[in-house]
């Protein structure tokens, strides 16, 4: 096909795919928690009609840019046709894309993630690994059939993560790389694939990447509106408020964040999804609300975190609170001196009316195994589906 064909063919289709449908409702899918609750949560299972997209987190790349699976088991299982558990026997059709496919719903592949985002400066700054990097995208298309790649690099420039004032540059050369390589593969197939990245609310990680540059290149940006606050913070604040708390930093919130982006940098709300998290921060030896604390409480997991279908009953000795000012509820327990910072129906639905008032493109939801109960039901995730659809 001729360059000037094939620019316009690929053009076509994006607007297709960009202006024909409702807001997206994206749920993060994270590999390592496919057999938790007895396997509760699995392709089988997730509620596949109140979404729109699914991220499958995470593959990492290796310092030559090839692409691995953090949880291999996870993925053979979640990413593979089912086994007949009495006869062995394959089930047909039953991978996490097939069933995703019956509903309409694309899955994505989500790349990176907080603990293993080290490679990607390096793969990022020689040409040679940004090609391999964007052909092994393609290679996991092929493998698997997702329909789409998002970049979660945390991020370009973070010295923790091997970050470097170069990274600003190269990340915008890597994903010209991978769209590329994307739209050559929409040639081969007739589909096209989507190319997204998870960057962060903070103005100051922002700082790292070329916000204007990027956005012309991706599909849409994922902005990750919580863990504002939590255990690393001397004074225990708000995972994800709506608007700025009574104390803290006035750029921690959402709406600060979808300002960021969209008014700072100029990026058109349809290709902003702001983050509504399923799970709370906790505080140890904690008061009240913006007050000194030991850390994160183990109280509800060992790691420190509550998704909200651990705290949806309300457990005993804690009293549900609600901030007026930030728009968003805690849990104070008396007793055990506990803080929980969460969300819950009446905060998730207020994000949502704001989503639709400032017209983004959706919302990004970590993760959707958080508000999956045990009988089936997902009450913070049929709230977006309400007044998002």
């Amino acid at each position: 096909m001729h360059s000037s064909k094939r620019s316009t063919f690929i053009l076509l289709i994006t607007f297709l795919v960009t202006f024909s449908h409702a807001r997206d409702i994206i749920g993060y899918y994270p590999s390592w928690r496919f057999m938790e609750r007895d396997y509760l949560v699995t392709q089988a299972t997730i509620p596949y009609e109140k979404l729109t997209i699914i991220n499958y987190a995470f593959f990492y790349p290796n310092l030559d840019g090839e692409l691995l699976g953090l949880h291999p088991e996870a993925d053979e299982y979640v990413l593979n046709d089912l086994k007949d558990p009495k006869t062995g026997a394959t089930i047909e059709n039953s991978s996490l894309i097939d069933y995703a496919e019956k509903h309409g719903v694309k899955v994505m592949l989500s790349i990176g993630g907080w603990e293993d985002s080290d490679n990607f400066p390096s793969v990022a700054s020689q040409q040679k690994t940004r090609t391999r990097f964007a052909q092994s995208c393609v290679d996991v298309i092929r493998d698997y059939g997702f329909h789409g790649i998002d970049i979660d690099w945390e991020y370009p420039g973070l010295k923790a993560h091997n970050g470097t004032p170069a990274d600003k540059e190269n990340f915008t050369l890597m994903l010209h790389e991978v769209r590329d390589s994307l739209d050559a593969h929409t040639l081969e197939t007739q589909r096209y694939y989507p190319l997204s990245f998870a960057a962060s609310a903070s103005p100051s990680a922002s700082e790292g990447f070329d916000v204007k540059a990027v956005s012309e290149i991706l599909d849409f940006i994922n902005i990750m509106t919580y863990d504002f606050h939590g255990s690393w913070d001397p004074i225990s604040n708000h995972n994800s408020p709506l608007y700025k708390p009574k104390k803290g930093d006035k750029a921690a919130s959402l709406d600060a964040a979808f300002r960021l982006y969209h008014e700072h940098y100029g990026v058109p709300a349809e290709k902003l999804n702001l983050g509504v998290p399923f799970y709370g921060r906790t505080f140890a030896n904690c008061r009240k609300l913006h007050a000194s604390h030991d850390g994160a409480s183990t109280y509800f997991h060992p790691e420190g975190f509550a998704d909200y279908q651990m705290i949806v009953n309300n457990p005993k000795g804690f009293k549900h609170k609600w901030d007026d000012k930030a728009k968003v509820p805690y849990l104070y327990n008396r007793k055990e001196k506990i803080i929980v910072s969460y969300d819950d129906p009446t905060s998730v639905g207020l994000k949502a009316e704001y989503v639709n008032h400032v017209g983004a493109r959706g919302v990004i939801i970590w993760t959707i195994v958080g508000d999956y109960l045990d009988n089936g039901e997902t009450p913070l995730l049929d709230v977006l589906h309400d007044k998002l659809d």
